[in-house]
């Protein structure tokens, strides 16, 4: 026992050391941190070369018709985002004060208005994105709200990322406390949610998502029912050249969930794609987003 007391402080003494950069690097100049990120692309991409492989899968399976060279460009250019999301986790973690417009701004707020005149919670769903925490601090900075994560393993390092989101969120629920979701919803909140990853067949259904059947989590129908929400798509952007990242937030679909579950998650594949198609290079392309396929078909990651 004291053997792993000893390790769990090593271990949690090395995560704060290990913080200690990232928080020099969120109190520099945003454009300045990306600067000094974005050398870490080529690097990440050489040392992550299986989930290279993945994207590289994930663009061959949602572009086939794109050449080869096409969709290699786009992967370096993730691994550039994923290396400038470092700086601008670091920026939104650790900055104190607001965010001016040189960061970026939320547009569609008067979609939001509108959804919230009902007097119910709104379900803000979106997709991961590596400009994500940007656009997440962008927006709570303007509008209360509860974001929906997965604790991580680490408890020191667990701790540090809820601080830092504090700054611009009411509250971090995990994924796992439904009543606690529910709650806040039914009390006229506003919640975040990024649906957008594959919970295997058991908690999902097939739905089209750039022309393939994809597992998609029933789990957003539920909590909007459960929730009594209105749920409106959001999906932040960064630009290229300016850096700036602007956060769009659309109407809200209307009668979600409508009975039909097919066609509702449907409606909100086809969202994330017609956003991803205007950036590809910022959606996460490094988890297996088609990893369960219907039964019969072969594996798509091989």
């Amino acid at each position: 026992m004291g053997i792993m007391r000893a390790m769990k402080a090593l271990r949690a003494g090395l995560t704060r050391m290990a913080l200690l950069p990232l928080w020099v690097l969120g109190r520099l100049p945003l454009p300045l941190a990306r600067l000094l990120m974005r050398p870490l692309g080529p690097l990440m991409q050489a040392l992550m070369s299986r989930r290279s492989d993945i994207a590289h899968r994930n663009l061959a399976l949602c572009f086939p018709d794109w050449p080869e060279q096409q969709r290699r460009a786009v992967v370096q250019g993730h691994f550039r985002h994923l290396a400038e999301s470092v700086a601008e986790i670091a920026t939104c973690w650790y900055r104190p004060g607001r965010l001016d417009a040189r960061y970026g701004e939320v547009c569609g707020l008067e979609h939001l208005a509108t959804a919230r005149s009902e007097g119910r919670g709104v379900l803000l769903v979106t997709g991961h994105v590596t400009c994500l925490e940007v656009g997440a601090r962008l927006f709570g900075e303007q509008v209360p709200a509860c974001g929906i994560y997965r604790p991580l393993r680490n408890p020191v390092l667990n701790a540090a990322q809820n601080r830092g989101r504090s700054r611009y969120a009411q509250r971090m629920i995990p994924r796992n406390e439904l009543r606690a979701m529910v709650r806040h919803l039914r009390s006229g909140g506003v919640l975040w949610y990024a649906p957008d990853q594959d919970f295997g067949a058991e908690r999902s259904l097939f739905a089209p998502f750039f022309g393939i059947p994809t597992a998609t989590a029933h789990g957003l129908l539920e909590l909007a029912r459960l929730g009594r929400a209105v749920v409106v798509p959001m999906y932040p952007v960064k630009d290229e050249a300016s850096g700036r990242v602007t956060v769009h937030i659309e109407a809200a679909f209307d009668a979600f969930p409508s009975g039909d579950a097919g066609h509702d998650l449907a409606r909100f594949n086809a969202f994330l794609e017609r956003r991803i198609r205007a950036a590809p290079a910022q959606y996460w392309w490094l988890h297996r987003r088609f990893k369960t396929a219907p039964n019969g078909e072969p594996s798509r990651y091989g």
